[in-house]
């Protein structure tokens, strides 16, 4: 290889930090899928319901009851807004909230949803090397 503006030591740090990037996202997207997952549901910080999704068998819609209107769809395995009436419906675009500690609001409406997860408490919270 015969390039000017990159040395063997450039890419092989490039190849490092590539690395290194995918290392810390692992465990967000490979995390422990045997945790017990609960949509908490807000509305002007008091909790409105609370649900766990593995008790879910079909998807229901669940209506916020604010202005502007806004409604969450609760699945066995997600939780979304599916509609909402604010103007620019950025709630809607987060997408589907999967994974413990995700988390999805409508300002506008003063809405929040938050998907909590509970493990098993003898396990450790982190293991270092």
């Amino acid at each position: 290889m015969n390039l000017k503006f990159l040395k063997k030591s450039d890419i092989i740090l490039v190849a490092v930090l590539l690395i290194a990037c995918v290392a810390l996202l692992l465990p967000k997207y490979l995390g422990n899928k045997d945790t017990k997952l609960t949509a908490v549901i807000m509305r002007d910080g008091v909790v409105l319901e609370s649900v766990d999704l593995s008790t879910v068998e079909e998807p229901y819609e669940y209506d916020l009851d604010c202005s502007p209107k806004a409604v969450v769809t609760i699945c066995p395995d997600c939780v979304y807004y599916s509609y909402a009436e604010c103007h620019d419906k950025l709630c809607m675009n987060t997408g589907k909230l999967k994974n413990a500690g995700d988390t999805a609001a409508c300002l506008p409406s003063k809405t929040l949803v938050v998907l909590e997860g509970t493990k098993d408490k003898n396990a450790p919270d982190a293991i270092t090397y």
